[in-house]
């Protein structure tokens, strides 16, 4: 090691505090000193002559007197106990040291040689080594199928940098040798402060080597070029990764998928002999449903552990983590979707407010819940095609009820006879889940969607209908229209529709004529006739022969049917009768 006798001694020469302020005054003078000739340089270096040679030197004799310096209060440091301030002030000195030696090298060459060293100081950050060693072996996977291209391209660029350093390398290899030729009689050869510049200036000629940066780039331009002359087309790559692919990760692929559907098959068997219908215990409906599906998600489990393991002895590292990454982005993709999942988990156990064997409503529709699994089954059996599966999630938020004995499905069937709200009366013809085809008189067909039918409140005349009709006669008959009158209708409706009143099977079940109310103009009889239900297709008909019927029976008895009357009061006082 080489001691510095320079005047600026520190501890000869000056008090405490005033070596500390030149400890920090001088390193900072220097240091602001050489980055302001290196920025000058970089600022001005194509449109100004380079600086003085002379004024450089003299720079870099005052850095190498303060880096002797430095180096001898680090000497100091080695025979003095570790503590926490020798430490700190130790690792203080080193810093400004490298600072120092780095300052001396700027100034030397005149060039930023933080430029071309600082891809070597970048290192990775803790997170991203951990996250490099979790996907390592996909990793390497995609880097085999890319290998080639992306050898090709670091190769452009290791050639490019490498022009870039060869440029900035001849320009301080000058820069240097400019400084060792310089006329040094005027300097003292013997002093330490002389001694360490030459020193620094021939180590840094040696680490500018012009003619090892040439060869290195003569040689990645020939790796290049036979790079380039060996590439095989697209074809012949996909072909020989196919084939590598099936000679290994295809066959344990083949190997975990068979284990996989394998153990699902055994498993799934086996539950029909463990919790399902066959079971040595018996269970209860619901109970066996929960049992179920814990069952079946314990097999799920087990199949992809076993596929995972399988994985694992065969040693593919590659399958084992695209695996396990892709079931956790499926597990981070359905966060979300959790509690939506429970609500259908419910469901399915039959836990929700959907459950099985009970009344549905649905798009306004009655339907039964037949089964409730991963799909919803809904059947109605007066619909045809009267099944419909839904996703179970469709029924979040839906209720059932318990179905009521002998519940009518549907208001008609198919060839029922209807009234509808609108007036439309006719035979269905077809009913299914999305529509409702009426024929009408004369084989024209209306056509209604399924919820649209049950809106018009349909009147089904299959099932038996009534007629209802108010008949009036005139006051003439008041005392006898309690009492004889209706008597007398009721016999001519059975004489005159005598075939409607067969005594095996008739169309009319009931009949019944009496006086209902006093009305302004008429005393009104209410006839009420009850019809079987194979009769609806002459529903109209029917009621044409009753009113027709009961004309008749007025006409042979000098009944008179009555007009409303207005009386008009004149001023006169005179009435007439309108």
């Amino acid at each position: 090691m080489i001691y510095s006798t320079h005047p600026f001694n520190v501890n000869s020469s000056l008090s405490p505090i005033k070596a500390l302020l030149f400890k920090i005054v001088f390193p900072v003078f220097l240091i602001w000193m050489a980055f302001g000739a290196a920025f000058a340089f970089s600022q001005e270096q194509e449109s100004e002559p380079p600086s003085d040679p002379k004024k450089i030197r003299q720079i870099l004799l005052l850095v190498s007197d303060q880096i002797l310096r430095i180096q001898k209060e680090l000497d100091s440091f080695k025979n003095m106990p570790s503590t926490k301030t020798v430490d700190k002030q130790r690792e203080d000195l080193i810093l400004q040291l490298d600072g120092l030696n780095h300052n001396f090298e700027s100034l030397a060459t005149q060039l930023q040689t933080d430029d071309f060293y600082q891809d070597k100081k970048k290192e990775d950050s803790g997170w991203s080594k951990e996250l490099e060693g979790l996907i390592m072996p996909l990793l390497e996977a995609v880097s085999e199928v890319t290998e080639k291209p992306r050898r090709i391209e670091r190769l452009k660029k290791r050639v490019a940098a490498l022009e870039a350093q060869l440029a900035m390398f001849e320009v301080g290899h000058n820069n240097i040798k400019n400084l060792l030729t310089m006329d040094n009689q005027a300097l003292d050869l013997k002093n330490p402060q002389t001694k360490k510049y030459l020193a620094t200036l021939e180590s840094l000629k040696n680490k500018y080597n012009v003619d090892l940066v040439q060869a290195t780039l003569e040689e990645t331009r020939r790796s290049l070029a036979n790079e380039l002359e060996s590439t095989e087309s697209i074809w012949d790559a996909g072909t020989r990764m196919s084939k590598d692919f099936f000679r290994h990760r295809g066959l344990n692929l083949v190997i975990t998928v068979a284990i996989f559907f394998a153990l699902w098959y055994l498993l799934t068997k086996l539950r029909t002999f463990i919790v399902g219908e066959r079971s040595f215990i018996k269970f209860a409906p619901w109970t066996r449903k929960i049992l179920v599906t814990a069952y079946s998600i314990m097999v799920l489990m087990l199949c992809v552990v076993s596929s995972l393991v399988a994985l694992y002895f065969l040693n593919d590292w590659l399958l084992l983590s695209v695996i396990i990454l892709f079931m956790l982005a499926i597990f981070w993709a359905s966060r979300q979707f959790l509690p939506r999942m429970f609500q259908e988990v419910r469901l399915a156990l039959n836990l929700g407010t959907v459950k099985e064997n009970e009344r549905l409503i649905w798009n306004g529709v009655p339907w039964k819940v037949d089964n409730l699994g991963l799909q919803a089954t809904l059947v109605n059996p007066d619909l045809e095609g009267g099944q419909l599966q839904l996703p179970l999630g469709t029924l979040i938020g839906k209720l059932s009820r318990p179905v009521v004995e002998g519940e009518p499905w549907f208001p008609s069937q198919t060839g029922d006879w209807v009234i509808l709200s609108d007036g439309t009366y006719g035979q269905v013809e077809q009913q299914t889940m999305e529509q409702v085809v009426v024929r009408l008189k004369g084989n024209t067909l209306k056509f209604y969607s399924t919820p649209e039918f049950m809106g018009s409140t349909p009147m089904n005349l299959s099932k038996g209908f009534r007629y209802d009709i108010e008949f009036g006669l005139d006051y003439s008959v008041q005392s006898r229209i309690c009492d004889e009158i209706p008597k007398l209708f009721e016999k001519g409706l059975w004489t005159h529709l005598e075939r409607h009143y067969q005594e095996d099977s008739p169309d009319f079940i009931y009949t019944k004529v009496s006086f209902d109310n006093a009305g302004a103009s008429a005393l009104n009889l209410k006839v009420i006739v009850d019809v079987e239900g194979r009769c609806a297709e002459r529903h109209a008909d029917i009621q044409r022969d009753i009113q027709s019927t009961l004309v008749r029976i007025c006409n042979e008895n000098n009944l008179t049917i009555p007009f409303n009357q207005l009386t008009v009061t004149l001023p006169d006082n005179l009435n007439t009768k309108v």
